[in-house]
């Protein structure tokens, strides 16, 4: 965790870079450890349980009330924030033996696709120092969801594997990286499913409806 401080400035910076668009920034929300109960729960969307892993009951809950998100991770996980360029940034590690890492990057801007939102992820990972960033097997399982697989090498040289989410709240937009070393992800690839299945954004998603 010693570096993801140093990281996020061109991790957000870069992010704005790739798709050119700019957004007006306002004050910072801090991710925190919650309960589900402070989340409205008739105003989750969320992705369809059926493409999901469900997490453990003894999960804990990382929320952003003011961006409207929250998701499940395992008691333990590290985490940092921060706000750049008006993004929103959340960069997490899971406890060992696993240590899967977790960014999502949260902002507004209504005129972006999930095109560009994957290219936000791909500027994300470059500004963390991935190289050959590549995304397959995309697939839409919602209006307000996509999903995919994605491949890179980290900065020194390894492989690294995991899932990209992309999330959409007409006004609102959420990328969420989650994923490991390739040697670890297929051990890893439950609790990589289990975190981005928990992820939930409040409102009425692209879609426009509750």
């Amino acid at each position: 965790m010693k570096n993801l401080r140093a990281m996020i400035g061109s991790l957000t910076a870069l992010a704005v870079i790739v798709i050119g668009y700019t957004v007006t920034a306002t004050p910072s929300a801090q991710a925190a450890n919650t309960t589900a109960a402070a989340i409205t729960l008739q105003q989750r969307k969320t992705p369809p349980a059926s493409k999901v892993v469900p997490h453990p009951a003894n999960w804990i809950t990382m929320s952003d009330d003011r961006k409207g998100y929250s998701f499940e991770v395992p008691e333990g996980t590290e985490h940092i924030t921060e706000r750049s360029n008006g993004i929103d940034v959340f960069i997490a590690t899971t406890p060992d033996p696993n240590g899967v890492a977790i960014v999502v990057m949260a902002f507004k801007d209504p005129k972006l696709t999930k095109d560009d939102l994957i290219a936000v992820a791909a500027g994300g990972m470059e500004g963390l120092g991935a190289k050959k960033f590549k995304v397959v097997n995309l697939f839409d399982f919602s209006p307000d969801y996509r999903l995919g697989t994605y491949t890179a090498l980290n900065e020194e040289g390894k492989p690294i594997k995991g899932k990209v989410l992309i999330a959409t709240d007409v006004t609102d937009n959420y990328v969420m990286i989650v994923g490991t070393e390739d040697k670890d992800f297929k051990a890893s690839e439950n609790l990589i499913d289990a975190i981005w299945g928990s992820f939930s954004m409040r409102s009425g998603g692209s879609s426009g409806k509750n």
